[in-house]
């Protein structure tokens, strides 16, 4: 077997196993506002208190995700996610007032956090160590492919069934998920938990770099339809579809990028990009500056997100990998949450254009924060290319 090879049979599972599951969780998430809307009655507020209870949830659970994950291995976290996640959107048939809503988006929210810190994890091991970058971009071109692929899915379900046939197969998507794990590899159970602290030191700084590039894409994503209207454009979904293929062609063109050239390089590249992006969508507001600056906005999301993931785990052993996601993982949850509502603080009192030139600003920061905060600190952690990790949690497997 060549020991250099990522692509083994358990890789392939592992990839399609996370389109399936965003895939079947983001059918949920255009149906989502409808249902607080049309159904329960309520308004915009609502809607984003509903949103931001997931997003808490999953900043919550990260730290225990990390220890159960070192603990009893990354497979037990998509099964005990996945079924989290399978419950709650079973839940939302029940959920006819909106605390019964927020209890399940809560639970989703955390479900969800589980699974994508499995996947990831369970990725990294399978990777040869110099292939390990192209590994989580792979994994992350699963997940934007599937929550491309799931909301299509989603609204055409609401238009032909209604609500509940979307929570069904949303949640039949996610369960599928448990049965897929069965065909992972044995994993190493340890007793006790030696790594004191609620996160890992390794993931802090990459993961706050990511959060400031992050902010940019997550405020784009909530107010692009608003101040696309405001320059004229009538129809927003081609430039959700232009971002989303935008991210999934760079990734997967350039997936071997990062452990060609290293994390701190090509992070550079991507935060430059953002920040230019940004700032020239903020000052120069008309449909094509939009469009070009899209694609520019989907070029250096695509590179960011997997060199940071490289960053956060040089250096640490392998059976530290499932704290290190689940940390890095929590500064996205974070943009998430946070983005949306300080950028539209922004928009509430300057406007749309300087919301994003403030995000721009953002990015900005986190190029600084890149060149001498965090490359010192991989110059120091480095680990020898092409040389295996200690403490490697899965077991000797001839499949793997």
């Amino acid at each position: 077997m060549d020991p250099t090879r990522l692509f083994s049979r358990q890789y392939a599972i592992v990839v399609g196993a996370t389109f399936l599951f965003f895939a079947a969780f983001g059918a949920s998430l255009p149906v989502l506002p409808r249902y607080v809307v049309d159904v329960l009655g309520r308004g915009d507020t609502v809607v984003g208190f509903v949103f931001a209870a997931y997003a808490m949830a999953a900043v919550a659970v990260r730290p225990l995700i990390g220890r159960v994950g070192y603990r009893s291995g990354r497979r037990l976290l998509i099964q005990v996610g996945a079924v989290l996640t399978g419950v709650a959107l079973l839940g939302h048939l029940a959920a006819d007032t909106v605390t019964m809503l927020v209890l399940m988006r809560l639970l989703a929210g955390a479900g969800q956090a589980a699974v994508l810190v499995g996947f990831t994890t369970m990725a990294l091991d399978l990777a040869p160590p110099a292939r390990q970058g192209e590994a989580a971009s792979f994994v992350m071109v699963a997940l934007q492919l599937g929550l491309w692929f799931g909301p299509l899915m989603g609204e055409l379900l609401l238009v032909g069934s209604g609500y509940a046939a979307v929570w069904i197969a949303s949640a039949v998507g996610s369960l599928v998920c448990v049965g897929a794990t069965a065909l992972f590899p044995r994993e190493v159970r340890r007793a006790t938990f030696t790594r004191r602290g609620l996160l890992h030191p390794a993931a802090i700084r990459p993961g706050v770099i990511v959060f400031l590039g992050a902010l940019g894409f997550v405020g784009w994503l909530a107010f692009v339809p608003l101040y696309g209207r405001s320059v004229g454009l009538t129809q927003v979904a081609p430039l959700f579809l232009l971002c989303s293929g935008t991210i999934a062609l760079v990734r997967v063109l350039g997936a071997k990028l990062p452990d060609r050239f290293g994390a701190v390089p090509l992070a550079t590249i991507g935060l430059v990009i953002l920040t230019v992006s940004l700032t020239t969508m903020g000052f120069v507001p008309s449909v094509v500056g939009l469009y070009v600056t899209t694609i520019g906005l989907g070029v250096g999301t695509a590179i960011l997100a997997p060199s940071m993931v490289l960053a956060a785990i040089q250096g640490v052993a392998a059976d530290e990998r499932a704290q290190v996601m689940a940390t890095f993982t929590m500064f996205l949850d974070l943009a998430s949450a946070v983005g949306p509502t300080a950028l539209g603080l922004a928009a509430a009192t300057t406007g749309y254009g300087p919301t994003f030139v403030v995000a721009g600003g953002g990015a900005g920061i986190g190029l600084v924060l890149l060149r001498l905060w965090l490359a010192p600190r991989l110059a120091v952690a480095s680990y020898p290319a092409g040389r295996s990790l200690p403490n490697d949690p899965i077991a000797s497997d001839p499949a793997a």
